[in-house]
Protein backbone atom coordinates (compact mmCIF):
# COMPACT_ATOMS: atom_id res chain seq x y z
CA UNK A 1 0.00 0.00 0.00
CA UNK A 2 0.97 3.15 -0.83
CA UNK A 3 0.46 5.89 1.83
CA UNK A 4 1.36 8.74 0.53
CA UNK A 5 -0.08 8.59 -2.52
CA UNK A 6 -3.16 7.04 -1.31
CA UNK A 7 -3.50 10.44 1.21
CA UNK A 8 -2.12 12.38 -1.88
CA UNK A 9 0.80 13.82 -0.23
CA UNK A 10 4.91 13.41 -1.04
CA UNK A 11 6.19 10.70 0.03
CA UNK A 12 8.92 13.09 2.30
CA UNK A 13 5.89 14.72 4.32
CA UNK A 14 5.79 13.83 7.89
CA UNK A 15 2.88 11.61 9.01
CA UNK A 16 1.72 9.44 11.23
CA UNK A 17 -0.35 6.48 10.05
CA UNK A 18 -1.75 4.47 13.27
CA UNK A 19 -0.83 0.76 13.44
CA UNK A 20 2.03 1.14 10.43
CA UNK A 21 4.99 4.41 11.52
CA UNK A 22 7.56 2.90 13.42
CA UNK A 23 10.61 5.21 14.81
CA UNK A 24 14.08 4.50 14.53
CA UNK A 25 17.52 5.60 14.83
CA UNK A 26 20.88 4.57 13.62
CA UNK A 27 22.27 2.62 16.11
CA UNK A 28 25.91 3.11 14.93
CA UNK A 29 25.19 6.81 15.51
CA UNK A 30 23.99 6.56 18.67
CA UNK A 31 27.48 7.28 20.55
CA UNK A 32 28.36 9.84 18.46
CA UNK A 33 25.07 11.92 19.46
CA UNK A 34 25.16 11.08 22.80
CA UNK A 35 29.17 12.16 23.16
CA UNK A 36 28.41 15.85 20.92
CA UNK A 37 24.92 16.34 22.37
CA UNK A 38 24.69 14.66 25.57
CA UNK A 39 21.32 13.04 24.34
CA UNK A 40 20.38 9.08 23.25
CA UNK A 41 18.90 9.18 20.04
CA UNK A 42 17.18 6.64 22.08
CA UNK A 43 15.49 9.27 24.14
CA UNK A 44 14.01 11.24 21.03
CA UNK A 45 12.13 8.24 19.82
CA UNK A 46 11.10 7.90 23.99
CA UNK A 47 9.75 11.39 23.12
CA UNK A 48 8.45 11.12 19.43
CA UNK A 49 6.21 8.50 21.19
CA UNK A 50 5.02 10.67 23.74
CA UNK A 51 3.80 13.17 21.22
CA UNK A 52 2.46 10.60 18.37
CA UNK A 53 0.29 8.39 21.12
CA UNK A 54 -0.10 10.47 23.84
CA UNK A 55 -1.39 8.27 26.88
CA UNK A 56 -2.02 10.59 29.86
CA UNK A 57 -1.06 14.44 28.22
CA UNK A 58 0.52 15.70 25.38
CA UNK A 59 4.06 17.38 25.49
CA UNK A 60 4.10 20.75 24.10
CA UNK A 61 5.81 20.27 20.94
CA UNK A 62 6.35 21.77 16.92
CA UNK A 63 7.65 20.85 13.91
CA UNK A 64 9.17 22.84 11.22
CA UNK A 65 8.34 22.31 7.20
CA UNK A 66 10.09 20.18 5.12
CA UNK A 67 13.52 20.91 4.15
CA UNK A 68 16.32 19.38 2.40
CA UNK A 69 19.73 18.27 4.09
CA UNK A 70 21.74 15.78 2.64
CA UNK A 71 19.95 14.97 -0.17
CA UNK A 72 17.02 14.07 2.07
CA UNK A 73 14.00 15.89 3.37
CA UNK A 74 14.21 16.56 7.05
CA UNK A 75 12.03 17.84 9.54
CA UNK A 76 13.04 19.37 12.98
CA UNK A 77 10.87 18.70 15.92
CA UNK A 78 10.86 20.98 19.22
CA UNK A 79 9.16 19.55 22.72
CA UNK A 80 10.62 18.64 26.20
CA UNK A 81 12.71 16.04 27.54
CA UNK A 82 11.60 14.08 30.70
CA UNK A 83 13.66 16.75 33.02
CA UNK A 84 11.58 19.75 30.85
CA UNK A 85 14.62 20.90 28.63
CA UNK A 86 13.61 22.03 25.61
CA UNK A 87 15.28 19.65 22.77
CA UNK A 88 15.70 19.96 19.12
CA UNK A 89 15.13 16.67 17.19
CA UNK A 90 15.84 16.08 13.44
CA UNK A 91 14.09 13.59 11.36
CA UNK A 92 13.22 12.22 8.23
CA UNK A 93 10.70 10.02 6.68
CA UNK A 94 11.39 6.56 4.96
CA UNK A 95 9.59 3.95 3.40
CA UNK A 96 6.95 1.92 5.05
CA UNK A 97 6.08 5.19 7.22
CA UNK A 98 9.31 4.79 9.43
CA UNK A 99 10.24 8.01 10.94
CA UNK A 100 14.39 7.97 11.11
CA UNK A 101 15.68 10.14 14.20
CA UNK A 102 18.87 11.74 12.68
CA UNK A 103 20.12 13.80 15.83
CA UNK A 104 18.87 14.89 19.21
CA UNK A 105 19.93 18.16 21.32
CA UNK A 106 18.53 20.43 23.89
CA UNK A 107 17.68 23.44 21.97
CA UNK A 108 19.71 26.96 21.55
CA UNK A 109 18.25 30.38 23.95
CA UNK A 110 16.61 31.62 20.52
CA UNK A 111 14.95 28.14 19.97
CA UNK A 112 13.63 27.84 23.36
CA UNK A 113 12.58 31.33 23.21
CA UNK A 114 10.75 30.38 19.62
CA UNK A 115 9.33 27.38 21.43
CA UNK A 116 8.05 29.42 24.53
CA UNK A 117 6.20 32.33 21.59
CA UNK A 118 4.83 29.13 19.71
CA UNK A 119 3.70 27.41 22.96
CA UNK A 120 3.58 29.17 26.14
CA UNK A 121 6.04 26.47 27.69
CA UNK A 122 7.80 27.88 30.48
CA UNK A 123 10.15 25.39 32.11
CA UNK A 124 9.12 25.32 36.17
Amino acid sequence: MDVPAKLGIPDYEFRLIFGRTKIDYDPNKESHNRSKHSYSLESAVHILEQIMLPVDRVPPYMVSEAYMEKEEVRHMHMSIDDCGHVVLMVTTMRQDETVRVISVRRAHENERQLFHQVTGYIRK
